[in-house]
C-alpha cells in the first residue's frame, strides 16, 4: 500500500510538471496573433474577448481591442468548437481577417500568425518560472527524505497545483489559441482543475502538520474527501456559471469567480486549522516548525504586500519590478519545507522576532507616510507636491523609532514574557501567592507564572519534604533532555528546586533571564518555607492533640483498674470492721490493720499517678534543684567504672517563672540527655547549663565516646525532640571535637505567639536509647 502511495504521488507530480512543459512546447512551436486574453475584469463578453495590454499582439492589433470574429466565425462559435478535431482551422503564414472594436467603432484588420517568441516572455517572467522549478524540486527532495511524513505527501499534492499551473498561468491565453482549440483546452485544464488542487492541499496540510490530528487518525476518509468536496464545489460553482450566462464567453469569464468561490473559504479554513494547531501544541518541536511555516507566509505576505499591493495601491506603480512577483510566494514552500525536514532548528524565534518587528516597521512608516501626506494634502491642496512629501517622510521618521521599540517590546513579550520586565513577573508571583492559601493551589501558582514570565517550554516544581527527600508537586509541559536547575532557598536552607526546559533552538538562558529565575526562586523559596512551617505546625499540634488523648487514656485506665477497685475495697473493709466491732472487737481490729496497708497502697498509686503528670520534684525544688536531684541518682547507679560527675548550672539565678509545659519539657530533655552520657557515653563529667531569656536553653555538654557515625536515632532522642518541637522550639545535638557530644534545646518562653521551627541539620544525631 505505501508502495502504491508512493508510485502514485511521484506520478501526479510528475504528471502536473508535464502538462506544464506540454503547453510551454505548444506555445513555442504553435503560431498565434500574440493577443492575450485578459483573464479578470471584462475580458470575456458576449460579443467577444478583450487583448490585454500585456505584450504587444500581432501588427493590426492593440491592446484593449474587442476581437469578435475570426476568418468570418464569431469568437463564440470558435469556442464551441473547440474540442472538435474535424473543424477546419485557418492556416498560419496567411493573412486572416478579424473583426474588432475599437474605441466603440467596429473595424477589420488581416492578421497574420507568426511562432511567438516565447523565450522574451520567459524572460519577463522568470521568477514564476523560477518559483515553479524551485516548487516542485523543492516538493520532489522533501517527499525523498521523508515519503512517509503526511505532511510531504501533502505539499507534493500542493506543488502539482502551484508548479503546475503557474508557468501557463502567466504565458495566459491568446484568440488564436481558441480559433485553433487545443492549446486553449490544454490552458483550460491547466489553469482550472489542477490548479485548483492547490487549495485542498493547502487544507491537507494544515490537518497533517505537523503531525497528523486525532479526527484525522480516526477517520481515514477525511483527507479524500476534503479534495472531493473542494474540487466538487469548484464543479458546481463552474456548472452554476454555465447556467447562469447566456454564452460559452460569458461562462468563460465567470471562471475566476468560481475559483474565487472556493479558494476564499478553503483558505480561511486552512488559516484557522493552522492557528488552532498552534495553539493546542504542547510539544516545543512540534510548535517550532508551526513557527516556520508561519515565518514562510509572514514572509510571502510581507514581500507581496510591501512590494506590490500598497505601492500600486498609493503610487499607482509597484516598488519592484512586475518581474520579482514569484520571488513573493517563496519564502512558503522554504519554510514548509524546513519544518517538515527539521525537528531542532537554530535561532527560529530570533527570525520570527525580527521578520514581525521588522515587517511590522515598514508597514508602520508606511501607513504613517500615507496618512499624513493625505491628510496635508486634503487641507492645502496638491499645488505643494515636494514639500508634503518632505513633511510626510519627517513624520514618518519620527515615529519609526518608538513604534520600532513598541514592536520590540510587544514581540519580545510574547516570545520571551517579560524578560526585560521582570518586576511584572515578580509582582505577578505575589499576587498569585497572595490568593493561592493551600499547596494544591500554590505550588501551580509559581509553576504557571515562571512558565508564563520567560515563555519556558517545561516547569517542573520539587519540594523537599521533612525527611530531606525532593518530590515533584506541579509541572506544565512536557520534560526534555535540555534542562536548568535552579535551587530554591530560604535563608541557607534549600526548600526545593524548579527544573526549567530550555527553548528549542537556544543552547541556554541570558544572564538577565537566570536572574529573573532567581529572583523569582527567591520569592517563591519564602513561601514554600511558610507552607512547610505551617505543615509543621498542623503536625505539632496533631501530635499534641494525640498526646493528650492518650494521657486522658492511661489516667482512665489507672483510675478504672487500679484506683477504683481499691477504693473499693477499702470500703468494704471499713463496712466489714464497722459490722464486727461490737461482736468480734479483735477480728475488727485486724480488719483496720489490713484497712491501713490498704490505704497505704492507694496512697502510692495516687503518688505514681500524680509523678506520671508532673514530677513532683518541680513544685519542692524547682527546676535547677530537679535536675540535680535525679543527677545525684544518676552517679551513684553506675555498676562499674569510675563514677560521672555531674553538675548543673542556672542562670540567672534563681530562674524566673517559667510555664508549666517548658518545666516538664525541660526537666525530662535535660534527664534523658544526662541519663544518655552516664549509662550509654561512659563519660566522666557531664555540665548541665540552663539559660533564661527570651528562650529557655538547654545544654548538656558530656566527655564521652561521642556519636558514632550513621546512628539511628531511637525513642529517647526522638522523645527529646517531640518535647522540644511540640513547644514551638529546636533541639540540636553535635559532636564535639576532642570527643564527647553537646546538646542544645531551646524551647521559647516570651509572651508571644508560639510557631513551631523546622530542626536544624544534625537533629536526626545523636545517641537515642
Amino acid at each position: 500500500m505505501a508502495l502504491i502511495r508512493r508510485v502514485a504521488t511521484w506520478s501526479a507530480l510528475a504528471g502536473s510538471i508535464a502538462l506544464a512543459i506540454v503547453f510551454l512546447g505548444m506555445r513555442a512551436t504553435t503560431p498565434s496573433d500574440g493577443a492575450r486574453i485578459s483573464f479578470y475584469g471584462d475580458g470575456w463578453t458576449s460579443a467577444g474577448v478583450r487583448i490585454a495590454p500585456i505584450d504587444d499582439p500581432a501588427p493590426g492589433l492593440q491592446g484593449g481591442d474587442l476581437v469578435v470574429a475570426v476568418d468570418g466565425r464569431s469568437l463564440e462559435s470558435w469556442l464551441a468548437d473547440a474540442p472538435d478535431p474535424s473543424v477546419v482551422r485557418p492556416i498560419a503564414g496567411a493573412p486572416i481577417p478579424y473583426e474588432i472594436v475599437r474605441s466603440g467603432a467596429p473595424s477589420s484588420v488581416e492578421v497574420t500568425w507568426s511562432v511567438p517568441a516565447v523565450g522574451a516572455t520567459l524572460l519577463a517572467g522568470w521568477s514564476v518560472i523560477l518559483f515553479s522549478v524551485s516548487v516542485a524540486a523543492l516538493a520532489a527532495f522533501v517527499y525523498a527524505r521523508r515519503p512517509s511524513a503526511p505532511a510531504a505527501t501533502a505539499l507534493v499534492l500542493g506543488a502539482c497545483g502551484a508548479a503546475g499551473s503557474s508557468v501557463p498561468w502567466f504565458l495566459g491565453t491568446t484568440v488564436s489559441d481558441i480559433v485553433v482549440g487545443g492549446p486553449f483546452l490544454l490552458h483550460s485544464v491547466i489553469t482550472g482543475p489542477l490548479y485548483m488542487v492547490l487549495w485542498p492541499a493547502g487544507l491537507h496540510l494544515a490537518l497533517v502538520f505537523p503531525t497528523p490530528r486525532p479526527v484525522v487518525a480516526g477517520h481515514r476518509w477525511l483527507i479524500p474527501g476534503v479534495y472531493a468536496v473542494a474540487l466538487g464545489a469548484y464543479a458546481i460553482a463552474m456548472a452554476a456559471g454555465r447556467i447562469a450566462t447566456a454564452s460559452d464567453l460569458e461562462w468563460v469569464g465567470t471562471w475566476p469567480l468560481a475559483q474565487v468561490a472556493v479558494v476564499v473559504p478553503t483558505l480561511v479554513l486552512t488559516l484557522a486549522v493552522f492557528v488552532q494547531t498552534y495553539r493546542r501544541a504542547t510539544d516545543p518541536a512540534a510548535r517550532t516548525r508551526i513557527r516556520w511555516t508561519w515565518l514562510g507566509v509572514v514572509a510571502s505576505g510581507t514581500i507581496g504586500l510591501v512590494g506590490f499591493m500598497l505601492p500600486t495601491l498609493l503610487f499607482g506603480q509597484t516598488l519592484l519590478p512586475d518581474s520579482w512577483i514569484g520571488l513573493a510566494a517563496m519564502p512558503l514552500p522554504l519554510g514548509l519545507a524546513a519544518g517538515i525536514l527539521r525537528d531542532r532548528l537554530f535561532d527560529i524565534d530570533v527570525v520570527v522576532r525580527r521578520t514581525f518587528v521588522y515587517g511590522g516597521l515598514t508597514l508602520g512608516v508606511v501607513a504613517t507616510y500615507v496618512l499624513v501626506a493625505s491628510a496635508i494634502t486634503a487641507m492645502v491642496g496638491t499645488d505643494h507636491g515636494y514639500g508634503v512629501s518632505l513633511f510626510a517622510t519627517g513624520v514618518a521618521a519620527l515615529v519609526a523609532l518608538p513604534l520600532r521599540d513598541g514592536l520590540q517590546r510587544g514581540v519580545n513579550r510574547l516570545l520571551y514574557g517579560e524578560r526585560d520586565e521582570p518586576w511584572r513577573a515578580i509582582r505577578r508571583l505575589g499576587q498569585r501567592l497572595d490568593l493561592a492559601l493551600e499547596p494544591e493551589r500554590v505550588f501551580p501558582a509559581i509553576v504557571e507564572t515562571v512558565a508564563d514570565a520567560l515563555r519556558v517550554p517545561f516547569v517542573e516544581l520539587e519540594v523537599i519534604d521533612d525527611v530531606g527527600r525532593p518530590n515533584v508537586v506541579a509541572a506544565r509541559g512536557s520534560r526534555q533532555d535540555a534542562t536548568v536547575t535552579v535551587p530554591l532557598l530560604h535563608g541557607a536552607e534549600r526548600v526545593g528546586s524548579l527544573v526549567l526546559g530550555i527553548r528549542y533552538g537556544e543552547h541556554g538562558f541570558r544572564p538577565d533571564e537566570t536572574e529573573l529565575f532567581e529572583d523569582l526562586a527567591r520569592q517563591a523559596g519564602g513561601a514554600i518555607h511558610a507552607l512547610r512551617l505551617r505543615a509543621d505546625l498542623a503536625r505539632s499540634h496533631e501530635r499534641l492533640v494525640l498526646a493528650r488523648e492518650e494521657e486522658r487514656r492511661r489516667l482512665r485506665h489507672d483510675l478504672h483498674d487500679g484506683l477504683g477497685p481499691s477504693l473499693a475495697a477499702i470500703g468494704l473493709r471499713a463496712e466489714a470492721s464497722a459490722e464486727l466491732l461490737e461482736s468480734d472487737p479483735a477480728a475488727a481490729r485486724r480488719l483496720l490493720d489490713e484497712l491501713g496497708g490498704d490505704v497505704q497502697t492507694t496512697l502510692a498509686d495516687i503518688r505514681r499517678l500524680v509523678d506520671g503528670l508532673r514530677p513532683p520534684a518541680l513544685d519542692e525544688l524547682g527546676l535547677v534543684g530537679a535536675i540535680e536531684q535525679q543527677a545525684t541518682r544518676l552517679q551513684g547507679s553506675t555498676a562499674s567504672g569510675p563514677a560521672t560527675s555531674i553538675a548543673v548550672e542556672g542562670s540567672p539565678a534563681p530562674l524566673p517563672h517559667l510555664p508549666a509545659a517548658v518545666e516538664v519539657a525541660a526537666y525530662r530533655i535535660a534527664v534523658e540527655a544526662v541519663t544518655n552520657a552516664v549509662r550509654h557515653a561512659a563519660a566522666r563529667t557531664c555540665r548541665v547549663r540552663l539559660v533564661a531569656d527570651e528562650h529557655l536553653v538547654i545544654e548538656v555538654v558530656d566527655d564521652g565516646h561521642g556519636l558514632p557515625k550513621g546512628i539511628t536515632p531511637g525513642t529517647g532522642l526522638e522523645s527529646m525532640e517531640a518535647r522540644a518541637v511540640e513547644l514551638g522550639g529546636s533541639l540540636r545535638i553535635e559532636r564535639r571535637r576532642g570527643g564527647g557530644t553537646r546538646l542544645e534545646a531551646r524551647l521559647p518562653i516570651a509572651d508571644r505567639p508560639v510557631s513551631p521551627t523546622v530542626p536544624a541539620d544534625g537533629a536526626t544525631e545523636g545517641a537515642g536509647s
